[in-house]
């Protein structure tokens, strides 16, 4: 049951890193002069302001949804592992070492998830038929926010699944079998 809970969790994890990672990295804007930029920007300037409003409600619910779950695997699982790892005097170091970089890499999403939350807001207040030049300094800003956000969770992703192979080795060491998962 629990090792089922494990898997979950770190199925989860990686699923929504990867919504976040996808979204993210959407296609890099066209050069255009600034005159054709504002243009562009004012004429969908509509089809814009809805599809970032859908965006920031979806962001949002994503943000608790992974955050909730990065908690879950912090303290339900890495930390739980590493406690009954050192009262049993077990060799746990590098187990150690990977959750305090998973617990520090926690503090960066949220900040990191602050600081794309915030410009998203600034973002979809700005009228953009009205202030357009002002509209697309504003997305490009949010865009790099969201960036830094998608590395977060990738590096984030990344510990979970050092911790992974850690534990694995931990319990080949121990003579629990194979390397399979």
């Amino acid at each position: 049951m629990k090792r089922r809970l494990i898997i979950g969790l770190l199925i989860t994890a990686a699923g929504l890193g990867l919504v976040f990672g996808r979204v993210a990295t959407a296609q890099e804007p066209i050069q255009q002069t600034e005159i054709t930029v504002v243009d562009n920007v004012r004429s969908r300037c509509d089809s814009l302001q809805s599809s970032l409003g859908r965006l920031h409600t979806s962001d949002a619910l994503l943000r608790v949804n992974v955050g909730q779950t990065y908690n879950s695997i912090s303290v339900r699982l890495m930390a739980r592992l590493n406690s009954r790892l050192a009262l049993n005097r077990i060799d746990s170091l590098e187990t150690v070492e990977i959750a305090n970089r998973f617990d520090q890499l926690r503090v960066e999403f949220a900040a990191n998830y602050n600081d794309y939350e915030t410009a998203m807001s600034s973002l979809v207040k700005i009228d953009c038929k009205q202030k357009p030049a002002e509209f697309y300094a504003q997305l490009l800003t949010t865009r790099d926010l969201r960036l830094r956000l998608a590395e977060t969770v990738k590096l984030l992703n990344g510990s979970i699944s050092d911790y992974r192979t850690a534990v694995e080795r931990v319990k080949f060491s121990l003579g629990g079998g194979s390397n399979e998962g």
